[in-house]
Order: C-alpha cells, then structure tokens, then sequence
C-alpha cells in the first residue's frame, strides 16, 4: 500500500472515530435532557460511522504491518463510508443550518465539522484508486 494512500486513508478513519465514536456519543450521553430511548437513535446513527471506520482501521494498520495490498474488499469499504459520511453530514448540514433553532457558533462549528469530514472521505477514496502507470491499458 503506498505510504500516502495509508495516511489518506489513515486520516478519514481516526477522524470519524474522534468525531463520531468519541465526541458524538459522549454529547449523546452527557446530554441530561434525553430519555432513554430518544438516545437510542443518535447512538445508532453515530455507531454507524464509528463501527466500520475502526473496522477498517485494523485492517489499514495489519495491511501496513504487513505491508500487503489493501484488499479490494476493504477498498470499497472505505468508499462506501465515504459515500455515507457525506450523505449524513448533508442532511445534518441542512437541518443544522437551516431547520434546527441554533446559534451561530454551533451551525459555523458543524459546518466545519461537515467539510472537514467530507474532504478526508473523499482524498482516502480518490488515494485508493489504481495508479494509471501500473493499469493495463486495454484500448
């Protein structure tokens, strides 16, 4: 695996775990005014980013280990978190901005979070391409 796909994608994974697996989930629970079942929920949407991204993160770190291929299997992971990283992050984008009653500080906070969260998903997927140089050429 090429040094600058691992950190790419490196990158992307540590990300949505600190964002979604540690900062989201401690929110989630500290939050006095949520019941019981209304966290259950956001703990669900939060762990469907998390969970796959320190899945995929082991097997970065055993790939790089190892120093093997990253399988095709774990590629398409990547990229389908990535898809829905940015799915997620647009809806929450335009009810955080738009819909919810919030403040300044917190929508212009989330909106970064958003952008930040999309821009690593896309350079990890664009990182895990095939290099043209090494791609046979079948015209």
């Amino acid at each position: 695996m090429r040094t600058r796909s691992a950190v790419s994608v490196g990158a992307f994974l540590v990300w949505t775990i600190f964002v979604w697996g540690i900062v989201r989930v401690r929110n989630i629970m500290g939050d006095a005014e949520l019941t019981g079942s209304e966290r259950t929920w956001p703990l669900v949407l939060a762990a469907s980013l998390w969970v796959p991204a320190a899945v995929l993160l082991i097997v970065l770190v055993v790939t790089v280990i190892r120093k093997k291929p990253f399988a095709k299997a774990a590629t398409v992971g990547v990229a389908v978190l990535g898809v829905w990283t940015t799915l997620v992050w647009m809806v929450r984008a335009f009810d955080i901005a738009l819909v919810s009653d919030r403040e300044l500080p917190f929508i212009l906070v989330h909106l970064v979070l958003a952008v930040i969260s999309v821009g690593l998903a896309v350079l990890a997927a664009r990182s895990l391409r095939p290099d043209p140089a090494l791609t046979p050429n079948l015209l």
